[in-house]
């Protein structure tokens, strides 16, 4: 007959509750599970669905015992950790919106906020439309599951309470640094085509000079926008893959991860 005391049931709870933690903190920022559309509701519930899922192979030698502050600490720690690892998928995307801010700007659509000195009316529309797209490509190369994978395996590398020696302040700012450089190379096809066209209406107000310029400016930049977009999705993919190599090769090295596809 199998006896469990109740620190044992004590202390398989609270290894259930950390695991659940460390989980919950990565769908409260990475951007395939944080964003408005998912409920709350939802990912409390997967969160406890994957939690039930790792626990046989967490293991519990050597834990502290249930009660004390050291438990407190452990929970803001391993949320840490799952919300770091969130948050650097996060900080690998933001070349996309580097890219987008760039070309909300050149195509005037940040124009309203400026004019009506509203900050509801942000420059957002074409960050937003790609940050949709972004996130249809994650589910589609099944980034979610990489990731959600890489948590599941952090449990038999990462014990509770250790934060990753690698995961530093300049790790993040090498990330963030490579996310803005991506972001400027992505951008690049955006400037070169509205420097074609602000030299073209210099050229036109040069030789014509009663053509309202700024009407027809706006009336051509915006559909120059659309084209530029068509003209940048096919390589969407690409771009998101690369963006996501660093981060992605930080977190497999502070979990003790092996390198996957």
């Amino acid at each position: 007959m199998i006896t469990i005391t109740g620190l044992q049931i004590e202390q398989y709870m609270l290894v259930l509750m950390l695991a659940a933690v460390r989980i919950f903190g990565l769908f409260l920022t990475a951007p395939m599970f944080a964003f408005r559309a998912l409920p709350m509701q939802f990912r409390v519930l997967l969160t406890l669905l994957l939690a039930f899922y790792v626990f046989p192979f967490v293991a519990i030698t050597n834990f502290p015992t249930p009660g004390g502050s050291i438990n407190f600490f452990f929970v803001i720690l391993e949320l840490g950790i799952g919300a770091f690892i969130g948050f650097m998928i996060r900080l690998g995307l933001m070349a996309v919106d580097v890219a987008a801010e760039v070309l909300s700007f050149q195509a005037g659509f940040s124009f309203a906020s400026t004019f009506f000195n509203d900050p509801m009316l942000d420059s957002g529309l074409v960050g937003q439309f790609l940050g949709l797209i972004v996130i249809a490509l994650c589910f589609a190369l099944n980034i979610h599951l990489l990731v959600i994978d890489l948590v599941l395996s952090s449990f038999k590398t990462l014990p509770f309470g250790v934060w990753p020696s690698q995961w530093s302040i300049q790790s993040v700012v090498d990330i963030l640094t490579s996310s803005f450089r991506l972001g400027l190379i992505l951008a690049m096809p955006v400037l070169l085509v509205y420097i074609m066209f602000n030299m073209t209406q210099a050229f036109l107000g040069r030789t014509s000079p009663q053509m309202n310029l700024f009407s027809v400016g706006f009336a051509i930049s915006i559909p120059l926008a659309f084209l530029v977009l068509v003209i940048v999705l096919p390589d969407l993919p690409d771009v998101l893959k690369r963006s996501l190599e660093d981060p992605l090769r930080l977190i497999r090295q502070g979990l003790g991860v092996k390198n996957g596809p």
